[in-house]
């Protein structure tokens, strides 16, 4: 069931309310004729809108999108031309934005706010910029798929179209010898926060599991074998919670849950759409007993219960396929990147608090519920 009244959409699936907007309203031009410019005031729609963030868009799509650690920053990339831009939620407003050679295949944050990141870019180059603009760019042997950080050893770590997972150890400045998989390429790889685990998982199903205090293999398992013999693994999360639990995601639309100490999946979910799974988040707030896991393909984010398997809601948005989400911690707020210029923003009360920057959400949901009810 979905209702629109004043500024805010609402839709409602198993008794969970999802409230979602769009900044897709663009400043006016300055140059424009001033009795244009007031007749927006006679504009409802116009008058209406809920902008969260001012200027969050993009010309053509939007790629990746990710928060800063500290909570304070919001990164974006997308096309076209290829840029990124850096928002202050404290301002609610774009604080500036930088524009590359290449297309942004993915990026990582390499420090609490955004003195320091790294883009993993379509023409094989690495782009380390720092506060002043961009500082330094290499290029790895093989196209580049996915990124992750360690920050116990200060590796950056490059999945590839390759059989080996490449290292850039920033602290000394090279290349330091790669991780050798028996997978024949790379799609994801992924961190535990928690225990400094390191898994990849490729285009032949497989996720093995790295020690970098070691440097080696600890462990290999065909993740997708349960759910079908010709699917890839296109997505990781362990939970950093408890440390022992890892979710996959297939190119068929399968979230597998592994114990790490067994080789047999404990859930399995299936998104019903086929398409690959783009990202997994466990997310936990003080409004849950127990976490969530929030998963996401091109169509549809599902948010559902590891334990049981049972779906929370989903979210399924019309303007375009999905790119990326991104979900603020501790909180029920999320944004998707998607297949074109806006970059919605989706509000569950059920799932958690909106965050200080935007507490003002909390207002405007009391408000739309009242008017539907009258």
């Amino acid at each position: 069931m979905a209702t629109q009244g004043g500024s805010l959409k609402s839709t409602s699936l198993n008794g969970v309310k999802v409230y979602t907007g769009s900044s897709v309203h663009r400043s006016l031009a300055t140059w424009l004729n001033p009795k244009k410019l007031r007749s927006r005031r006679k504009d409802t729609s116009y008058q209406q809108r809920v902008e969260l963030i001012q200027d969050l868009w993009f010309e053509t799509a939007t790629t990746k999108i990710k928060a800063t650690p500290d909570g304070e920053y919001l990164i974006a990339s997308g096309i076209y031309p290829p840029q990124v831009k850096v928002y202050e939620l404290r301002e609610l407003s774009l604080k500036f934005e930088r524009h590359l050679d290449s297309e942004i295949i993915d990026f990582q944050i390499l420090d609490d706010d955004y003195s320091k990141l790294a883009f993993l870019c379509a023409d094989r180059s690495v782009c380390l910029h720092a506060k002043y603009g961009k500082h330094y760019s290499l290029r790895i042997p093989r196209m580049g798929r996915d990124m992750a950080y360690d920050c116990w050893s200060c590796d950056l770590l490059c999945a590839a179209s390759s059989a080996d997972l490449y290292r850039i150890n920033l602290e000394q400045g090279r290349f330091l010898s790669s991780l050798s998989t028996q997978s024949p390429a790379l799609n994801i790889v992924c961190r535990s926060k928690l225990h400094g685990l390191v898994a990849c998982g490729g285009e032949d199903g497989a996720v093995e599991c790295f020690d970098m205090r070691i440097r080696s293999s600890v462990g290999r398992i065909d993740a997708v074998a349960p759910v079908g013999n010709d699917q890839e693994v296109t997505a990781l999360a362990f939970d950093d919670e408890g440390g022992f639990t890892m979710a996959v995601g297939s190119s068929a639309g399968k979230v597998l849950l592994y114990d790490l100490r067994s080789s047999h999946p404990i859930q399995v979910k299936d998104h019903m759409y086929g398409s690959p799974i783009l990202d997994i988040k466990w997310h936990r707030t003080l409004n849950m007993e127990q976490q969530k896991l929030i998963t996401t393909d091109n169509h549809i984010v599902r948010i559902w219960d590891p334990e049981t398997g049972d779906g929370m809601t989903s979210i399924e948005p019309t303007a375009g396929k999905i790119n990326d989400i991104c979900v603020f911690s501790h909180s029920g707020l999320m944004l998707l990147a998607l297949d074109c210029s806006q970059i919605p923003f989706y509000f569950v009360p059920s799932l958690g608090p909106a965050p200080k920057w935007c507490s003002v959400l909390e207002l405007l949901t009391v408000w739309s519920f009242e008017f539907h009810r009258c």
